[in-house]
């Protein structure tokens, strides 16, 4: 099976598209011929390794031009939907009689449709709504995100996935809470408001207790400022710590010295932040919109905050309470994820069902 992969990489490490695509591509070379396109024509940092995997062209693709096997290949997978480059390059796939699958990484949920909701219809009615309606099927991250997702004649779930590191969560903090969340700052999708006015409201309690939570994500559009401002507004300043992003050795170090990863979301697609974090070992303080409640919930690798402030209040005293289920938790975590998320079970179950939708 020859499966082509387009999207547009920005080298963001902060970014899903950034880190997930490039993986799904990797992953999937040991179950099919594979390669990928970067529609902004840079050079993938995570490929780096794997040229062969890389297809560099001009835009508009021109398919007779790509090289083989990719001139035809069995299916294309679009990263996203709203890219016009990709509505010229539908067309010639329509031309060519090459199906395609679009993989629109939250962009099509419900919650999402109602940022720039009055953009997005006008862009969707004129342009858009074709090229959903025309793909094979809608590849969504989650059960939550395909429910919530009314584009598309055919709908299925094909998830990201998590590579099993060998470090792990041993030891806990004895005194205090250290709560860690890493990612961006864009605070409305994130929850930032619903989280600290439910830090607020158990502030007290949260004191007590020694509780501190540290925020770790990039300055992009001045986001860093608006979440210093929205953490004055609640009057939490000594409960939260905000830092500039990181990675590498440094992000695995502040995971492993963390107790509780949070992480409030009003909507998701897959968050990998709390896969990886599952993946170490630590316990998860999730919302709904996370996509991830449930499942952590019923796998006992965390607490399901639900979706006010009231509830996540209510979660985060819980947590703090049970000290002696965090190794336990944690534990359950990375046990769940190496079972359900590991990038190899995830990229052989994708492929399998992108050959099920071929066949029909």
């Amino acid at each position: 099976m020859v499966i082509l992969h387009l999207a547009t990489i920005w080298n963001d490490m902060f970014n899903g598209i950034s880190v997930a695509v490039p993986r799904h591509v990797l992953s999937q070379k040991e179950f099919a011929t594979v390669a990928i396109i970067n529609v902004n024509g840079k050079k993938i940092n995570a490929l780096a390794e794997y040229p062969e995997l890389q297809i560099t062209c001009e835009m508009p693709v021109c398919f007779n031009k790509l090289p083989e096997p990719f001139r035809k290949p069995d299916l294309v997978i679009f990263h996203e939907c709203y890219r016009r480059e990709y509505l010229q390059i539908s067309r010639e796939l329509k031309r060519n009689n090459i199906p395609y699958v679009i993989m629109p990484h939250g962009e099509l949920r419900r919650e999402a449709q109602k940022k720039k909701w009055l953009k997005k219809k006008i862009a969707n009615l004129l342009l858009f709504r074709s090229f959903t309606e025309q793909a094979l099927a809608i590849q969504c991250l989650s059960e939550d995100e395909k429910n919530s997702t009314y584009f598309g004649k055919n709908r299925f779930v094909g998830t990201n996935g998590i590579e099993m590191p060998q470090q792990c969560k041993e030891t806990f903090s004895e005194k205090g809470v250290k709560f860690l969340y890493i990612g961006r700052y864009e605070w409305r999708v994130k929850g930032f408001d619903l989280l600290f006015a439910g830090i607020r409201q158990e502030a007290a309690f949260l004191r007590e207790h020694g509780c501190k939570f540290y925020m770790y994500g990039p300055d992009i559009k001045g986001r860093f400022a608006q979440v210093t401002d929205l953490i004055k507004k609640y009057e939490v300043e000594d409960l939260i710590e905000l830092n500039h992003e990181i990675s590498g050795e440094e992000k695995i170090k502040t995971l492993l010295s963390a107790d509780i990863f949070i992480q409030t979301s009003r909507h998701e697609g897959m968050p990998m932040g709390i896969l990886e974090a599952m993946s170490y070992g630590l316990p998860c303080l999730v919302t709904e919109g996370t996509a991830l409640g449930k499942q952590i919930e019923e796998a006992n690798a965390g607490w399901d905050a639900g979706r006010k402030a009231q509830s996540i209040a209510k979660a985060i005293c819980c947590a703090v309470e049970q000290r002696e289920e965090w190794k336990i938790k944690g534990e359950n975590g990375r046990r769940y994820v190496a079972d359900h998320y590991e990038w190899g079970l995830v990229s052989e179950k994708t492929v399998e069902t992108y050959q099920k939708l071929l066949s029909r």
